[in-house]
C-alpha cells in the first residue's frame, strides 16, 4: 500500500524543489533524511522504529516536508519542539495514543512515511487559524502537536480525548484521503443525500438554531463547525470529516457506550456496524478494541 504514495511523494519532492528553487547540485545522492542510532533515548528509538518499519520519526524538519501535497500548498504550520526531554515523553505520548494499538505488519503497511513531532500544529479551516490542533496528515505525513512540557502527565481523561484526535487524523486525513482505505458503499449511501450539504435547507429546518438540528437523525455525530456562520447554515461533513467524526467516536468510547448512543439512530447504528467490521475484516484492526481500552 505504501508504493502508491511513495511514487507521489517524489513527484512531491521535485515539485517542491523547484518552488524553493534550491540549488540541489552535489546532493542528488544524498538521503533526504538520515537515522542514526545512538546512546541518546530519542534517537536510538527513532532508528529503531525506521529500522523495523521504514517510518521517519523527525523533530528536526523544514517547511517543504508537510506544506506540499505534490503541487498544492498546505495550509499548515507546525512549530518544532527543541527539547529532548519533551521529545522523548512525545514518543511515550505517541505509544499511549497510536503505537500500542497496531500490529508490526500494519506499521509496515499502512503507517506514513514520516511522523513530525511539533509543539503546537496550525491549521487553517474555512478561513480561520486553529492554532493548536492535537493531529494534522498530508500526503506523507502525520504531524502531531501539544509536544510540549507537560506531554509526560496528562491526566487520562484528556488522553482519552487526545487519543481520539490523533486516530481520527490518522485514519481519515491520512488513509483515507490518500486512498490507502476504503469503505463499502453501503456506508456512504446511508448519508449520501447530505454530504456538504446545509441541513438548515431540508427536512423544515429552516427555522432551527445549528444547535437544534439533530445531526444523528443524518447519519452524522455534529456538523461541520469549521463552515460556522451565525445561525444561517448547519453543514453536514464531508467524507473525510464523516470518517473523522466516527474514528474519534469509536476510539474514546466503550462498546456499550456507542451502543448506546447509536440506538435511536438507524443511520449512524448502520455505519457504525459497516465500519468497525470493514477495519477489522479488511485491516485487521478491531477499531472498537481501543475504544474498550480505558486509561
Amino acid at each position: 500500500m505504501k508504493i502508491r504514495w511513495l511514487i507521489y511523494i517524489l513527484l512531491g519532492v521535485f515539485l517542491s524543489s523547484c518552488y524553493k528553487e534550491e540549488n540541489i547540485e552535489g546532493e542528488e545522492d544524498e538521503p533526504k533524511y538520515k537515522v542514526e542510532d545512538s546512546e541518546d533515548p530519542l534517537d536510538h528509538f527513532i532508528y529503531g522504529f525506521y529500522h523495523d518499519y521504514g517510518v521517519f520519526i523527525l523533530y528536526d524538519y523544514e517547511e517543504v516536508d508537510y506544506r506540499w501535497n505534490m503541487s498544492t500548498v498546505l495550509d499548515v504550520e507546525l512549530i518544532k519542539q527543541t527539547d529532548k526531554v519533551t521529545l522523548n515523553e512525545g514518543l511515550a505520548y505517541l505509544d499511549n495514543v497510536l503505537f500500542q494499538y497496531y500490529t508490526d505488519d500494519f506499521k509496515k503497511h499502512y503507517f506514513p512515511f514520516k511522523i513530525l513531532l511539533a509543539d503546537s500544529v496550525q491549521v487553517l479551516k474555512n478561513g480561520v487559524w486553529y492554532p493548536d490542533e492535537p493531529a494534522t496528515a498530508g500526503l506523507s505525513f502525520l504531524g502531531i502537536g501539544r509536544i510540549r512540557n507537560g506531554i509526560g502527565e496528562i491526566p487520562a481523561d484528556s488522553l482519552f480525548e487526545l487519543r481520539g484526535k490523533v486516530q481520527a487524523a490518522f485514519w481519515a486525513n491520512f488513509l483515507y484521503n490518500n486512498e490507502m482505505m476504503d469503505l463499502p458503499e453501503a456506508f456512504w449511501n446511508i448519508s449520501e443525500d447530505y454530504y456538504g450539504g446545509n441541513l438548515k435547507l431540508v427536512d423544515g429546518n429552516s427555522g432551527l438554531k445549528p444547535d437544534e438540528i439533530d445531526m444523528k437523525k443524518y447519519g452524522f455525530w455534529d456538523r461541520d463547525r469549521t463552515a460556522d456562520n451565525g445561525t444561517n447554515y448547519c453543514m453536514a461533513p464531508n467524507k473525510t470529516l464523516d470518517i473523522n467524526q466516527f474514528i474519534d467516536m469509536v476510539t474514546t468510547h466503550t462498546t456499550a457506550e456507542m451502543e448506546a448512543l447509536i440506538a435511536p439512530y438507524d443511520r449512524l447504528k448502520d455505519k457504525y456496524h459497516l465500519l468497525v467490521n470493514q477495519l477489522k475484516e479488511v485491516y485487521g484492526v478491531d477499531i472498537q478494541a481501543i475504544g474498550n481500552d480505558q486509561y
